[in-house]
């Protein structure tokens, strides 16, 4: 991973990486097989493109997990507003 910056070590960009790619597989491991496909997908290819040190590839399925937070956070959002009040 390329990141460069003054005081910056080479391991230390990928630990917010690591927690994310921790928080995929706990999410995985807390679903339903058929609901934990795609988090342990995101999971597996975001520590495989850190480790590769592929900064296009990370950012390509950071990208994809960010898509997918996006849309979680509208469903939610909707999902808020069509309940009864105080519920």
């Amino acid at each position: 991973m390329a990141h460069g910056g003054y005081g910056n070590r080479p391991d230390a960009a990928d630990i917010p990486h690591q927690r994310l790619t921790a928080a995929l597989r706990a999410d995985a491991d807390s679903a339903r097989p058929e609901e934990a496909v795609r988090a342990r997908e995101y999971a597996d290819d975001l520590a495989s493109a850190v480790d590769a040190q592929d900064a296009d590839r990370t950012a390509r399925v950071l990208g994809r997990i960010n898509t997918l937070l996006t849309t979680a956070t509208a469903a939610f959002t909707l999902t808020r507003e069509l309940l009864p009040r105080g519920s």
